[in-house]
């Protein structure tokens, strides 16, 4: 437990190294927007082809558990709809983009690594396939075009949104490995080598990333609906919890893994899309921040409870 700690504190020190970088005139303050490009287009796409070639078994029970990280999303998606119907798109970005989404590599992963049979990491690493498919690309095509449609009676433009999709470098990754595992095509040994430095870069980059972009205003409305944020993900992930480790008919592994995501913190692309579609970025990676230490006590918690230490 302590070397899992650790690591998790090891995240929260790079996140401080790029407050104190851009606070103290380190580097500009414009600084996040190119480490955010760097993310994108090279080191998440890096590390998307690197994990995916460590999975082995394809079988049904892991393309169940690969639509279940797709169908969080889009449920989450619709609650942050739903309750920004009547605001401003700014705000239908914030919440649609930091409702849904959750950070199973660089956070999520250790946990089950260090207290989970082989399973779990298997389990962990399929449901991440979903779970990326929207939130590396398909969530910010979807509220790219929602909010850009907001009030207009022309409604979403289809090709707007197909090419979003097909111009997001991690959303391609993605798509391209599943259809490789399903296929049992291994990826060349001579792509994951030249591509490994950068993949192991990407936990790094998007911790530096979300320092970077870090802010935070004491104002009541500020933080009320940064709370508001983190309340809501809970109560949903609370609710899954349940549902997944009492109704569905997998193994005890694959359960107790599936309940441990459910509390995964906010995905650390999801500032960067906040960003992009007009929200407040700034909020958005405080939320995200403020969701690590809340998902680092709750999984602790959990494992305690669950007796895997």
């Amino acid at each position: 437990m302590f070397s899992v700690l650790m690591r998790a504190f090891s995240f929260t020190l790079i996140i401080i190294i790029g407050i104190v970088m851009k606070s103290t005139g380190f580097v500009p303050k414009d600084a996040g927007a190119s480490v955010k490009k760097f993310l994108i287009y090279v080191t998440l796409p890096a590390s998307i082809i690197t994990n995916f070639s460590a999975i082995e078994d394809m079988g049904f029970n892991m393309l169940i558990i690969a639509a279940l990280g797709i169908l969080l999303n889009v449920i989450m998606i619709a609650v942050g709809a739903l309750i920004t119907c009547r605001k401003s798109k700014g705000e239908q970005a914030l919440n649609m983009l930091c409702l849904p989404a959750f950070n199973i590599g660089a956070f999520c992963l250790p946990f089950v690594q260090s207290f989970l049979p082989a399973m779990g990491s298997v389990t962990a690493c399929m449901f991440d396939v979903g779970n990326s498919i929207m939130c590396t690309g398909g969530t910010y095509a979807f509220v790219a075009e929602y909010t850009a449609a907001s009030g207009s009676k022309k409604g979403m433009d289809l090709k707007s949104f197909a090419k979003r999709l097909i111009t997001s470098p991690p959303l391609v990754a993605y798509v391209v490995m599943f259809i490789l595992a399903v296929a049992n095509i291994d990826t060349p040994p001579v792509i994951l080598t030249l591509i490994e430095p950068m993949a192991k870069a990407n936990t790094f980059v998007a911790m530096l990333m979300l320092g970077l972009l870090f802010h935070i205003e004491f104002k009541k409305e500020y933080m009320g609906e940064i709370f508001k944020l983190i309340g809501i993900r809970h109560i949903f992930a609370a609710i899954c919890a349940v549902i997944f480790y009492f109704v569905l008919p997998f193994d005890l592994v694959i359960r107790q893994t599936l309940v441990l995501l459910c509390f995964a913190p906010m995905s650390a692309v999801a500032p960067a899309y906040t960003g992009m579609c007009g929200g407040d970025e700034g909020m958005a990676s405080c939320a995200n921040s403020v969701s690590i230490l809340c998902s680092l006590v709750v999984i602790t918690a959990l494992l305690a409870i669950m007796g895997l230490y």
